[in-house]
């Protein structure tokens, strides 16, 4: 099993080598709003999410920006995090065995031992951001660090981790699975937005309650850097003999494992699985020392986010005591068009097998048998690997269509989203979402924002934000959190804006 958890060790210590990202970027101000932004985010932000926005002016802010560290958060959730089921069982004091065992592992998971649960983690950075607005044009460059973390496990494995090598449990064969994926990548935006010409416009502005209109358009494409990727699938079934008069009993362990790794990773486990082929006592502690200097150079690809937005100064006399100010804004953007592919020494290592490990430990002290036992499992069993190169491997972006409106009477602003992803990727679903959100901005400069998430990849998401924004200077935070979590899983997110400058 050893082999096994250094298999572990990878994926997840390479998951946490950088900073990750989600689908739908969001900032400490859109998240605090539930999550959407699409007609609201502005600034160097926007080249991730609209960046028609670019050309958009919120309580006069100056035309320019940057942002050092400028913005980070992190996002979490899925089936697998199912807080209902901890509360529940975990927390009030029973003893997890028996029917209630039972009952818990059927509240997670359902009846049926190959059904799975996924959890998604993300988390992005944007080390650097700036942008600037004219009177008809806008311009930004802005770069991010993402990484997306996929774990999808099936019933079976959470079987072993609470009932153990239960003989009852495990009499005939049970799966065993599990599925783990890492992606990182670091992206240099480069945002352009203008104000199209209107034909009609005195038509458009003779319509009750308009003013005036405008429409912006904004694309940004970019270059992609590949930090690492990695990705494990391990099917098994697992079978456990019980002791009786005449044996000891045994584990039976049917075994297919396949893990996808670049760079130096891949060198060295091919070293390793070169010299078993010479050596059958090779040590895989021997050859595997991963030290991630090659993190950033396995890979590269393009992408582009497109946007528009229409702003239309209105006038809605029966809002008119929230303030004089009122403009309404549409939007419609289309995120993370583009792929990365990851080129540098590209490998499958794999293996399958069958192991039983034999109660009897026959002339062997127990301590000895294991630690035999161990190495035997390690280097003969499970990593009895074979490595195989293949050809470049490329990932789509976690690609979303957004629809937004936002309107905004005085220190009052309220907003909607609609979106839905091309692809299930870290948080990113094809499950739509419509989120809903408020900001008010206490004094002119304490915005209070509060927002709601129905649908996506978890359960409905409650959100809060407040901080300090003022005209040069923008410090804040936000946070969202579950109510109900039992039908599709928990999330949790946290945004903060960085060191945000105006001038």
């Amino acid at each position: 099993m050893k082999n096994l958890k250094i298999i572990f060790t990878i994926c997840f210590a390479l998951s946490a080598a950088s900073l990750v990202a989600q689908s739908r970027h969001y900032n400490s101000a859109t998240l605090g709003m539930g999550g959407g932004g699409t007609a609201y985010i502005d600034g160097y932000h926007a080249n991730f999410l609209n960046p028609a926005n670019l050309m958009l002016q919120h309580a006069n802010r100056p035309k320019r920006s940057i942002g050092l560290i400028g913005g980070l958060g992190f996002r979490a959730g899925g089936s697998l995090l199912n807080i209902d089921v901890y509360n529940t069982y975990l927390t009030t004091g029973l003893t997890i065995d028996g029917q209630v065992r039972e009952n818990m592992l059927n509240d997670w998971f359902g009846s049926d031992n190959t059904n799975t649960r996924e959890l998604a983690a993300t988390f992005s950075i944007v080390p650097l951001g700036f942008s600037n607005r004219g009177s008809k044009t806008a311009f930004s460059l802005a770069t991010r660090v993402r990484t997306t973390q996929d774990l999808t496990v099936n019933k079976g494995l959470m079987e072993l981790a609470f009932y153990g090598f239960d003989s009852g449990n495990f009499s005939s064969p049970v799966p065993v699975n599990f599925n783990s994926r890492t992606l990182s990548f670091a992206e240099i935006s480069v945002g352009f937005a203008m104000e199209l010409p209107i034909p009609l416009t005195g038509l458009v502005e003779k319509l009750p309650f308009i003013n005036g209109i405008k429409v912006y358009a904004g694309a940004a494409p970019k270059y992609i850097v590949g930090i690492q990727s990695t990705e494990l699938d391990f099917t098994s079934a697992l079978t456990v003999n019980s002791i009786t008069g005449s044996s000891n009993g045994s584990i039976v362990h049917d075994f297919n494992y396949s893990l996808l790794t670049y760079g130096d990773l891949s060198d060295q486990l091919a070293a390793y699985s070169d010299a078993r082929e010479i050596d059958p006592d090779a040590k895989l502690d021997d050859f595997l020392d991963y030290s991630g200097s090659d993190i950033g150079t396995l890979g590269s690809g393009l992408g582009l986010d497109l946007g528009v937005t229409a702003e239309l100064d209105v006038s809605l006399p029966a809002l008119g005591f929230f303030g004089k100010r009122q403009v309404l804004r549409l939007s419609m953007s289309m995120t993370d068009l583009g792929s990365v592919s990851y080129d540098s020494k590209p490998t499958n290592v794999s293996a399958s097998g069958i192991v039983t490990i034999d109660g009897d430990v026959g002339d062997k002290t127990p301590n000895e048998y294991f630690n035999d036992l161990g190495d035997s499992l390690q280097n003969d069993v499970y990593g009895g690997f074979t490595s195989q190169s293949l050809g470049a491997q490329k990932y789509d972006l976690p690609g979303m269509y957004n629809f937004g409106a936002a309107l905004t009477l005085g220190k009052l602003t309220t907003t909607l989203d609609y979106g839905f992803g091309f692809n299930d990727i870290g948080t990113n679903s094809k499950r739509s979402a419509l989120t809903l959100g408020a900001e008010y901005r206490f004094l002119g400069i304490i915005p209070l924002r509060i927002g709601t998430r129905i649908g996506g990849y978890s359960s409905s998401t409650y959100s809060a934000g407040i901080g300090l924004d003022l005209r040069f200077l923008e410090f804040t935070f936000a946070a969202s959190t579950v109510a109900n979590s039992a039908s599709n899983g928990s999330s949790a997110a946290v945004a903060w804006s960085g060191l945000l400058l105006r001038f």
